[in-house]
């Protein structure tokens, strides 16, 4: 999303998405945040992409999308992403995941070559979260990856990297957090007061009983994220009918949910 800033009271905030974050939460997340940056001053300019930047002397002067507007602007902040360097990888002649760029490691970390890892943002791996191949980038999956792989090199066979991903942003006053991985077709419970800025969402993987809780983004609410964690982290899930219900306590279920050792 890149941010060209005309003036304070109604900066326009440009994104080639449809919604915000629309890779990272759900259409219920998006929308609320649309509306808080709305409240904030930030105008959302999305479904468009930046083709241009126009100034003089070096200095940036305004904006200009591919649908033909031309925005002004004495200030532009981008925001691009990474490409993972894999260089040395594919020099070593390691395997490289041609969907993510990351460099291709098994359940234990390691590369095509067993006498050599990879972790953190460029590594590829298997996750039983999000049931497919994922490279995450996260100081959350940074962190986990290195002390597994520290375990590993002390010959403590820790076994497969199982850890939980987790994730946080600051979106002005709005903080959101998400423990697990969601999934594009999934069946979706929000709890809590949406007009209030408190609430979660709890994502399943179908809505027939028995389904399994996926991910859980929490908006100003961090003890349903904590709860969230541990509920995420020993495998279990409470039933569709607890959490439809505005009186289940989920911090109180969480606390007799036992942790992995």
């Amino acid at each position: 999303m890149t941010c060209p800033r005309a003036r304070l009271s109604r900066t326009p905030a440009i994104g080639s998405a449809e919604r915000p974050l629309r890779r990272s939460v759900s259409p219920d997340v998006s929308a609320f945040l649309a509306e808080r940056h709305g409240l904030d001053g930030v105008r959302l300019e999305l479904g468009a992409a930046v083709t241009a930047f126009h100034g003089t002397e070096g200095r940036v002067a305004s904006v200009v999308t591919d649908d033909g507007r031309e925005l002004p602007a004495d200030l532009v902040v981008v925001g691009v992403g990474v490409v993972p360097a894999t260089g040395i990888a594919v020099t070593a002649g390691l395997a490289v995941d041609g969907d993510n760029g990351g460099v291709t490691v098994d359940g234990a970390l390691r590369t095509s070559d067993p006498r050599v890892f990879a972790i953190g943002d460029c590594a590829s791996f298997p996750s039983e979260h999000a049931g497919h191949r994922v490279r995450l980038e996260s100081v959350q999956n940074a962190t986990d990856q290195g002390r597994h792989l520290a375990a590993v090199l002390l010959g403590q066979d820790p076994g497969q990297y199982r850890e939980l991903p987790w994730f946080w942003t600051h979106q002005g006053r709005t903080k959101v957090q998400i423990a697990g991985i969601g999934r594009p077709s999934v069946h979706r419970i929000v709890r809590g007061d949406r007009s209030s800025g408190k609430f979660s969402v709890f994502s399943f993987d179908g809505a027939h009983p028995g389904a399994a809780l996926l991910a859980v983004e929490s908006v100003n609410s961090p003890g349903d994220h904590l709860a969230a964690r541990r509920i995420l982290e020993a495998g279990r899930t409470p039933s569709l009918a607890d959490l439809a219900d505005p009186s289940f306590d989920l911090k109180a279920y969480s606390r007799f949910v036992p942790l992995p050792a």
